[in-house]
Order: structure tokens, then sequence, then C-alpha cells
């Protein structure tokens, strides 16, 4: 038999108190890792992510810290290492988007979204990455299918995304002989509180869940599934990789 196994591993999940990264937090922990639940605010619900995982068996922590903040990552990242030991899983979770077309966008909305889907991704891979290469270690970064279709809410949340795809080609060819491996996850219409927001009419929803020829949502778990793969000795071999998950929809 196969199993997943992230025994010994310390994985951090930057936004993991809600949503997808909430659902990647309790999975890795199901495979073994120790389970840092990063987040900036609102600390209630990435405590409540902690219980359900420490009361299921597993191990988690919350550090609570602004990604768009270098300081703020820079000591987040000391202090994880230092109080366990290692980083051996960063993943990039955490992220915003608004919706509207260029004109309809303000420039501070613009800013917001690039800044912390691009500049706190880059902040985490820089901090990270000594921790990483010290001993190997892996990256998955949470893309989407908008750098496919240009979709997603906006242009700059389209561009945001696209700009992860160069990124972790980057560092996988410029650290994957240190054992460090990186890969994306291009993801859309998971079953989540901001897609529920977004289609608020049955209707709608209806109408969108059937453009995925499963005709069905993701589920945060199953972001949390592919990660655990990745992070995971099964995943070995692969690195520099966009994978898409989205029950088909994006190519059918």
């Amino acid at each position: 038999m196969i199993d997943i196994s992230l025994d010994g591993k310390v994985a951090l999940v930057t936004g993991g108190s809600k949503g997808i990264g909430a659902g990647i937090a309790k999975t890795l922990s199901k495979a073994g890792a120790m389970v840092v639940i990063n987040c900036e605010g609102q600390v209630e619900f990435a405590e409540t992510v902690k219980k359900e995982i420490t009361e299921a068996g597993g191990k988690a922590d919350i550090f609570v810290a602004d990604i768009m903040d270098r300081d703020a990552v820079e000591a987040m990242m000391k202090g994880i290492s230092e109080k366990y030991g290692s980083i051996d899983i960063l993943v990039n979770n955490a992220g915003a988007s608004t919706v509207g077309n260029i004109e309809e966008l303000s420039y501070k909305e613009i800013d917001f979204v690039l800044k912390l889907n691009v500049g706190g991704l880059i902040n985490c891979c820089k901090e990270a990455m000594p921790y990483l290469a010290n001993q190997g270690g892996s990256i998955i970064n949470i893309a989407s299918t908008s750098m496919y279709t240009g979709g997603g809410g906006g242009l700059h949340y389209a561009g945001s995304k696209s700009a992860i795809m160069g990124i972790t080609r980057n560092l996988s060819k410029s650290y994957g002989e240190k054992g460090v491996r990186t890969n994306a996850l291009a993801i859309t219409l998971i079953d989540t509180e901001l897609f529920r927001n977004r289609y608020t009419d049955p209707v709608e929803r209806e109408k969108v869940i059937n453009t995925v020829p499963l005709k069905r949502l993701g589920q945060p778990e199953d972001i949390g599934n592919m990660a655990a793969f990745l992070a995971s000795n099964l995943g070995s071999f692969i690195n520099g990789e966009i994978i898409t998950m989205d029950g088909g929809r994006t190519f059918a």
C-alpha cells in the first residue's frame, strides 16, 4: 500500500485560516506534518482550524504576520525555524481578488491585489528559501486558471496569477540543484465562502457549476490532497510544473 507521509515535516500555509488554505492545512496534518497556520488577522478562524487539527490528533500552530510586510515575514520564518527546527514545506496560498474591468478598478484595488498575490508570495519564498535550501524542501504556489483564461475577476488578478507561473519556473531552475522543488496549482471553482459570496443566485451558481465537465465544484481538500502529494517523496521528481485542478473546465 502506498501512503502519503509527511511525518517529521514542518509545513507553513499562508492564508491557512479559511477556505482553500484551511483545507490544505488540515490535509497536510492528516499526512503527518506539523502545520503552521499563517494569518494576518481574524485569528479566531485560525484557532478553529488549529482546534480541528489537534482534536483529530494532528499538530498545528499559528503565526500571525502580514506577508506584505517583509520584516514580519522574515521574523515569522526565523520564529518557525527556531521553534520547530526547520521549514520543509511552504504553501503560498494567501491571496485576494476584486471584480471589475480596468476602467472600474481603482488603483488602490490593483495595487493591493498585486502587492499581496505577487509581492507577498515573493517575500515568503525569499525569506523561507535559506531554511528550505538547508535540507531540501517543497514550495507549492496556489495559482489560478486565470493565468490561461484571463478571468477570475479582473486584469490585476489574472496578471498576479500569471506572474506565479514565471516565479515557479524560475525557482524550480534556480534551486532544484539544492533539492528545493517548486510547483504551482492552477485552480478554479472551489467550494469556499468566496465562491458562494460571488455567486449568490442559486440559478447562476448552478450554471457555473455545469461548465465543469465533472459537474461539481472542487473541494478545499482536493487541493490539499495534491499539495500533500507534491510535498511528499511520491512527488520527488516533480519540479517546475503548473498543475491544473479545475475538473476539466479550462480546456474542455
